[in-house]
């Protein structure tokens, strides 16, 4: 057993939690095509990560996380989401390269770097609302009509088991939806979000700002 995953293994560990999550399974040929990698190579990565106690999988089945390999995997999505956070809403970096970024830096971070990112969110989550920088042309995505596109923007509100729920859901800063329809009271709110069908909760999406796309 080694004490620590190498960022490789740490990223395959993130692919198989979300095709868990968006799937149910994560089958040996969806890693691969998500990672852009030869079968082979993620057949031997899912050995290594065996030997770790991290998944399991019966003979040409699909590989499901243990406990332990879900725990990991959750503390590097929680890691990426943060440092992209920061990254977008405090150095104002473009979503896309603070993706690409934050893919680099989830691995390597020090941990007193990444608690003083994490606790400066925090703060800024608290500050009273005429504190906050005002954020031109951004809407809850609540308001979006039927057919329009928008890009996820930053994420409001107070309730933490919730803002994690959404971004455990895919909703992360910098990511593109469209408003498919609205239920006929207004509850739930259906999404397209990279190729799935999502419900939210009206409650939900007010928390979501939104920049809308030009058609």
């Amino acid at each position: 057993m080694t004490q620590s995953l190498t960022p490789a293994l740490e990223d395959y560990l993130e692919v198989i939690y979300h095709l868990s999550e968006e799937n149910g399974r994560a089958k040996i040929s969806d890693i691969a095509i998500r990672m852009n990698i030869a079968k082979p190579s993620v057949t031997q990565a899912i050995t290594a990560l065996k030997n770790e106690g991290m998944v399991y999988q019966e003979r040409y089945g699909p590989v499901f996380l243990t406990a332990k390999g879900e725990k990991k995997a959750r503390e590097v999505w929680h890691r990426h989401q943060v440092i992209h956070r920061f990254l977008e809403e405090i150095l104002q970096v473009n979503p896309v390269t603070a993706d690409r970024d934050a893919c680099l830096m989830e691995h390597s971070i020090s941990a007193e770097t990444f608690s003083r990112m994490e606790k400066w969110l925090q703060l800024q989550e608290e500050a009273p609302e005429k504190n906050r920088p005002v954020e031109k042309a951004l809407m809850p995505l609540s308001e979006l009509l039927p057919g329009q596109k928008a890009r996820l923007v930053r994420i409001v509100g107070k309730e933490s088991w919730l803002r994690q729920r959404l971004l455990e859901m895919g909703l992360v800063p910098g990511v593109k939806l469209e408003l498919e329809r609205v239920a006929p009271l207004g509850d739930p709110i259906e999404i397209l979000l990279k190729g799935f069908h999502l419900s939210l909760r009206r409650e939900e999406a007010s928390m979501l700002l939104v920049k809308v796309l030009e058609r």
